[in-house]
């Protein structure tokens, strides 16, 4: 497969605001891709796109395609629950809930109505190894997720949705809380998941996706100005705009 998520001349508006303008792009499967731009620039509305969370904003109207492993995800056939399952959003601060570090992780499993009981058991497990928490946890599964420490809480949830299966990963902003060192576990946590997930980023942060990402796009006020290899894109990028953007010229 060529592309996991295939956006094709996509507009989103937010009642006469535009907020993202007819944008175009693919992301490859098993692959970090970095979104980066000035604040507002439609980042993360576009991020939000791939697993229609701006349905829940009042207003919000879309035309255009995004294409999730070949499928319209904005057909009238989509079934939003299954999406939002398999294309899962990290957010900008860790959300845990007040629930054990066990509870935690199979909650999505019980509310997706995936098997119980060992296999519940199972997964945990092996989402809090995906997560490097297995061995620092083990024996701590009973605990308060909000005794944890906020790295430890950004793997949590990371683990909670890895525990439903998903294809995809959405990750706004999931390191901005975090201290340096943090930051870095993550960043080489997010590197080891993309082995076996597609992983989107969105980050103000323009040494993070030129660490950790393949590909990175830019954005500016809603326009997709340049998405290219990481490589090309700081060292060699075909607009003027993104060059002054990532030497520190403006932005």
């Amino acid at each position: 497969m060529d592309s996991k998520i295939e956006v094709r001349n996509l507009n989103l508006y937010y009642d006469t605001f535009h907020a993202v303008k007819d944008v175009t792009m693919s992301v490859k499967p098993q692959s970090i891709t970095a979104i980066i731009g000035p604040s507002g620039c439609g980042k993360s509305t576009l991020l939000r796109c791939f697993n229609r969370m701006n349905d829940l904003v009042e207003g919000s109207r879309i035309s255009g395609q995004i294409l999730f492993n070949g499928q319209d995800i904005y057909n009238s056939s989509m079934d939003l629950t299954q999406l939002r399952r398999k294309v899962g959003m990290v957010f900008q601060r860790p959300n845990p809930f007040p629930l054990s570090v066990f509870e935690n992780v199979a909650f999505g499993r019980r509310v997706h109505g995936l098997p119980k009981g060992s296999e519940t058991q199972m997964a945990v497990e092996k989402s809090l190894c995906a997560t490097g928490l297995w061995d620092e946890l083990k024996d701590k599964l009973n605990m308060s997720a909000l005794s944890l420490s906020a790295e430890q809480q950004q793997r949590l949830c990371i683990s909670r949705l890895l525990a439903i299966e998903p294809e995809v990963l959405l990750m706004d902003e999931p390191c901005s809380a975090l201290d340096p060192i943090a930051t870095g576990n993550i960043e080489d946590l997010m590197k080891e998941l993309a082995i076996n997930y597609t992983i989107v980023i969105v980050t103000h942060n323009m040494q993070q996706a030129a660490r950790v990402s393949e590909q990175t796009a830019l954005f500016w006020l809603g326009e997709l100005v340049e998405y290219d290899s990481t490589v090309r894109i700081f060292e060699n990028p075909s607009k003027k705009q993104t060059e002054d953007y990532v030497t520190g010229r403006f932005g």
